[in-house]
């Protein structure tokens, strides 16, 4: 007779980590939950500043600022963008822009603040101004001309 393949009494059943220490179930479960909401966020806010420095406003409004030869004086070279906060809404040929841009460099911080409107034209600024770091008075960036573009 041949031996079978099989143990005819079946050895002990060995549990898993998590089924003997069955408590840590709760944090892995809620650590998890975080993890995928923390995530969720992070998406969330990547989404929403991608679309600002994609929209034509912020790129008008960083490029006046780079332009500017106070702007250059006070922070540096290059002018770097931070995480844009405010607003843009866009319906058809008409938007609203309402922005405020971080922008820092080598020799300091500042903030470009942006309010303009959109009526199946060009962007109009209303309000187009950066504050450096410590000074009291804004620089009015309205006067600095756009530079041509090229198509």
């Amino acid at each position: 007779m041949s031996k079978p393949p099989y143990p005819l009494v079946p050895g002990p059943f060995e549990k898993s980590w998590l089924e003997r220490n069955a408590r840590w179930k709760i944090a892995l479960g809620c650590l998890t939950v975080m993890g995928l909401v923390c995530a969720f966020v992070v998406g969330l806010l990547l989404l929403v500043e991608t679309g600002f420095r994609r929209s034509e406003v912020y790129k008008q409004a960083l490029e006046r600022a780079e332009q500017s030869s106070e702007v250059r004086e006070l922070v540096g070279v290059p002018v770097v963008a931070g995480i844009a906060t405010g607003s843009i809404h866009l319906k058809d040929d008409s938007g609203y822009a309402d922005l405020s841009i971080p922008i820092s460099g080598a020799k300091g911080k500042g903030v470009i603040r942006l309010v303009a409107v959109k009526n199946g034209g060009p962007w109009q600024f209303r309000t187009l101004q950066a504050t450096i770091g410590g000074r009291g008075e804004s620089i009015d960036l309205l006067a600095v001309q756009p530079a041509e573009r090229e198509f």
